[in-house]
């Protein structure tokens, strides 16, 4: 059991904490002057001792700042824990002691985050060995370069608590390494990068991991899984460059078991807890002279930088809450039904949609998604209700084609029209004429309309729609300038957006007094529909 035996060089700047620290103690400048020369020498030893303990054992001295303790309170409720942050807040920091009261066991007085009272198994992971060499090997153990035996112990993990023999390392960089903990047992510490391949992940058990910069997909996805049977913890802090898809947007959006703490430059002290300059106004507005006009929110104010491609770049969703609007009782509102059609491969999606007339605002209200392989004849219910019988129903241009959807002679549009009597807006609902006139089907107008909207606040989202806002989060254009990612929902909506912005919404009133004289008898045989 053998401990570090790095020497005792201590920087300049740990004695005059320790001096300082001291000073406090005593009373004062005015005290330390009354002192004899005994009480002199004594201190002068005091010094020494205090700035060795402050290098070597950082964990008895930290002081976290406001927003650093609460993004360590998350870790008692959630176990998928994000820090989204500016530039220079001070985020690994945070990261390193958090990993270091969990490897040792030496959480500090007050302490309201995770906390496990045995050693665990953790791993800690950046971008590439060199940026996991100067980042969270430093801040962690103190150095850089594990061929600088002096510096060991003088990150946030204390020197008495390294087993020195444990250290397996390959060049600068720490492959792994064992930490004492209070407990008498040693937890087990792995450094890894994301350039390592997935399967290299494969077979670990892990209690806890730490990432420093944002992960790839994967990488994520492998790691949250290494945690799985442990019932571990991943923490990630980084500066959200890469955009808001993916992990990203788990967090912003706080789903289900992810959180996420944003820091922003304001969040960050001019000074430290020694009086010595951490971020200076200076210095930030230098940086904020330096950066492009594009990044400085996400550099700045940790606000997601907009992803290449991402088709919604949202950051907050125009939702709300049924209690929010009584939109069912409010008969001067304009109704309408879209559908996305699916059969086979592809589920068949339901919009139910208001608009008001007067603000100009659109609500997709609810969505119903039918199950892949449902008939109309199994699905009409939904369309013969109180709420929904005699809304006008938009409806795609292949719900013509015979048998597509139907698994029958019949197309939708018959089956809706002729067996059950709905009102279907005649003719498929296509985007409106062009300059030249001519009426087209590209799905790019549409969703544009759709992101105006969501962006001016006139396209209003009911929050239960999830799964549209699943999709819309993750809709994007890859570089050939195609569409990609699921779209059964978005497309629904989009049907509806487009019939309900060429006046084919109808109110409770226009209903009672349209649909009948509107309403065509069936034709019998066989006819083309449009």
């Amino acid at each position: 059991m053998a401990r570090s035996e790095a020497s005792n060089y201590i920087l300049p700047i740990y004695k005059e904490r320790a001096k300082k620290h001291l000073v406090k103690l005593a009373g004062g400048k005015a005290a330390i002057k009354r002192l004899t020369q005994e009480q002199a020498k004594a201190m002068m030893i005091a010094v020494d001792k205090t700035a060795e303990d402050m290098q070597f054992n950082a964990i008895k001295w930290f002081r976290p700042f406001p927003y650093q303790t609460k993004f360590f309170k998350t870790g008692k409720d959630y176990t998928r824990r994000g820090m989204l942050a500016a530039n220079r807040s001070g985020k690994t920091i945070a990261s390193a002691y958090e990993i270091a009261y969990h490897l040792t066991g030496m959480y500090p007085e007050g302490w309201e985050g995770k906390v496990w009272d045995k050693p665990i198994i953790a791993m800690a992971t950046g971008e590439s060995w060199e940026q996991v060499a100067k980042t969270l090997q430093s801040k962690i153990l103190g150095c850089d370069d594990i061929k600088q035996a002096y510096k060991l112990g003088s990150g946030s993990v204390p020197r008495n608590c390294i087993d020195n023999k444990s250290i397996r390392s390959d060049g600068q960089n720490v492959l792994s390494i064992e930490i004492w903990h209070v407990s008498g047992g040693k937890s087990k510490l792995y450094f890894s990068n994301y350039t390592q391949q997935v399967r290299h992940l494969q077979g670990f058990e892990l209690d806890m991991v730490l990432l420093d910069e944002q992960p790839p997909d994967d990488i994520f996805s492998e790691l949250v899984t290494r945690t799985a049977a442990r019932q571990g913890q991943v923490i990630c802090s980084f500066t959200p460059l890469k955009g808001l898809s993916g992990l990203v947007r788990k967090f912003w959006d706080n789903i289900e078991g992810y959180c996420h703490v944003r820091v922003t430059w304001a969040d960050v002290p001019f000074v430290n807890e020694w009086g010595e300059d951490f971020f200076s106004q200076k210095e930030r507005d230098q940086l904020s002279r330096d950066y492009m006009p594009w990044e400085r929110e996400c550099r700045i104010n940790g606000i997601p930088l907009v992803g290449k491609g991402v088709v919604f770049p949202i950051l907050e969703w125009p939702t709300y809450k049924s209690i929010d609007f009584d939109l069912q009782k409010n008969d001067k509102l304009e109704r309408l039904i879209s559908f996305d059609l699916g059969i086979k491969n592809d589920p068949t999606v339901i919009s139910y949609f208001f608009r008001d007339p007067v603000e100009e605002t659109i609500y997709l209200h609810r969505q119903v998604t039918i199950a892949k392989g449902e008939t109309p004849d199994e699905y009409v219910h939904y369309l013969l209700d109180k709420e929904s019988k005699a809304v006008p129903i938009a409806l795609p241009h292949d719900a013509v084609q015979a048998g597509r959807y139907t698994l029958t002679e019949q197309s939708v549009r018959e089956v809706f029209e002729d067996n059950y009597g709905l009102n279907c807006i005649p003719g498929a609902i296509l985007n409106p004429p062009n300059d030249q006139g001519k009426i087209t089907n590209f799905k790019s107008y549409g969703i544009n309309i759709m992101r105006l909207g969501m962006e001016r606040g006139s396209f209003k989202i009911n929050e239960s729609c999830t799964a549209f806002l699943d999709e819309a989060r993750n809709y994007a254009i890859d570089d050939q300038g195609k569409f990609i990612g699921t779209d059964d929902h978005l497309d629904s909506a989009r049907i509806g957006i487009l019939a309900l912005i060429q006046g084919h919404g109808e109110s409770a009133i226009s209903r009672a007094t349209n649909f009948a004289s509107r309403r065509f008898k069936p034709i019998e045989g066989k006819v083309q529909r449009i």
